[in-house]
């Protein structure tokens, strides 16, 4: 059986993110299916033990060691902790993994690298979002705005960052690191393509498109059932306040409609990590209005079924979009930005509504109020959805990637 060693900055039971969910969702089938024995190795905040204690625990069939972080890192510290890296190399002498692969790893780092090449291990990552190349993680500027770069410029970098010269040095370390990697993998065309523009090598890069929770076989009754039970139109939001995901501009747009025969209902998925997005000065509109906890794999469907329309207007372009994806699997038309790896599967008309990219209210105003037609969505169902592939598809093709190193 080959040793797989998995790092990823959160784990269950402090899951939070789009990434997490794809680590957590491939790994256990990598193990569960495909004949790989695996650890992973994640990190906790933990005041009264000391930093960098090593605490191991089962995720479900999965070995988990969590590394204790002192503090949250900023500057170097965030992409080159030596400790953190000490904590890596010492655990994979005791595992001996045939092959790291590595997720979203901020605050971790990549100072493992060279030694475990030395012991032999293969090395391969997953890019979810734009942390190699932007020490701001998702190209959003100092004024909280998308910076829009395709070929990125140190020169437009430096006005947004707090130490420019160390930004010379991440580029550099970070792009060297990247390059030792023997795969790297992308969840999306669009996010593969924006790497290749910024120099990363076509030869060892592929796309491993992420595959989603799929609904199960009684879900379209349980959304009949929902649908009957309901007479208006329910917006579902997941995301927390702020520009970058939207929010701004959907309380600005329901602000601007007469109408107030709907309700928007905010997924609070800060919960997952001891907070709360459920600030009600913030999201007040003329409509109704409701939080929701976060949902989990065995409650998604549960979700989806009570509401129409998943608002995602995304003012950063995107990798992938989960979240998109999820909907699109249970009949939810979605009404979204041309955000990067988020449109790969949306169909303007079809499943979804399309925004220009940059837009603004005006046009959310109007994709929302052609949605309040409830009518619309008493039959409606996705021609697409068999289209949305699983985890158990990307778990299958992230298995054979890996594989093929060692061949």
């Amino acid at each position: 059986m080959k040793r797989l060693l998995a790092l990823n900055l959160y784990y269950a039971p402090e899951s939070f993110g789009g990434a997490t969910i794809v680590a957590e969702q491939t790994v256990q089938r990598l193990q569960r299916e495909h004949g790989w024995s695996v650890l992973v190795v994640t990190t906790m905040r933990d005041l009264g033990l000391p930093p960098y204690f090593l605490r191991r625990y089962r995720s479900g069939d999965v070995n988990v060691i969590a590394i204790n972080l002192p503090e949250e890192s900023f500057g170097e510290k965030a992409y080159r902790d030596p400790e953190v890296a000490r904590c890596v190399v010492e655990i994979a002498a005791s595992f001996r993994p045939d092959v790291c692969h590595s997720h979203s790893i901020q605050q971790m780092g990549c100072e493992f690298v060279d030694e475990l090449r030395r012991q032999g291990v293969k090395l391969a990552v997953t890019a979810h979002d734009c942390w190699w190349l932007c020490e701001r993680q998702f190209m959003i500027n100092g004024d909280g705005y998308y910076c829009n770069q395709w070929q990125i410029d140190a020169r437009q970098c430096r006005q947004c960052v707090v130490d420019a010269r160390d930004l010379e040095r991440r580029d550099a370390y970070l792009r060297g690191q990247l390059g030792k990697m023997d795969l790297v993998l992308f969840p999306s065309e669009f996010h593969r393509q924006l790497h290749l523009a910024n120099g990363i090598d076509a030869a060892s890069s592929q796309v491993n498109k992420n595959g989603g929770v799929l609904p199960a076989p009684d879900y379209r009754d349980k959304r009949a059932r929902q649908r009957a039970s309901r007479r208006q139109t329910v917006f579902g939001f997941v995301g927390g306040p702020g520009a970058i995901k939207g929010a701004d501009l959907i309380v600005q747009a329901f602000n601007s409609i007469e109408r107030v025969d709907y309700e928007l209902q905010v997924v609070d998925a800060a919960r997952n990590i001891g907070a709360s997005w459920t600030d009600a000065g913030y999201w007040q509109v003329p409509g109704e209005m409701s939080f929701s906890p976060p949902y989990q794999q065995d409650t998604m469907d549960d979700y989806f079924a009570g509401i129409d329309v998943l608002l995602f207007p995304s003012q950063w372009k995107e990798s992938f979009g989960l979240t998109v994806r999820e909907a699109l699997a249970r009949d939810v038309w979605v009404i979204a930005t041309d955000a990067g790896g988020v449109s790969e599967d949306l169909d303007d008309g079809v499943n979804a509504t399309i925004i220009p990219f940059g837009s603004g209210v005006a046009e959310l105003r109007q994709a929302i109020e052609q949605a309040l037609d409830f009518g619309r969505w008493q039959a409606y169902t996705n021609p697409f959805s068999d289209k949305i592939r699983g985890f158990d598809e990307q778990a299958r093709e992230l298995s054979g990637s890996l594989r093929a190193l060692l061949a």
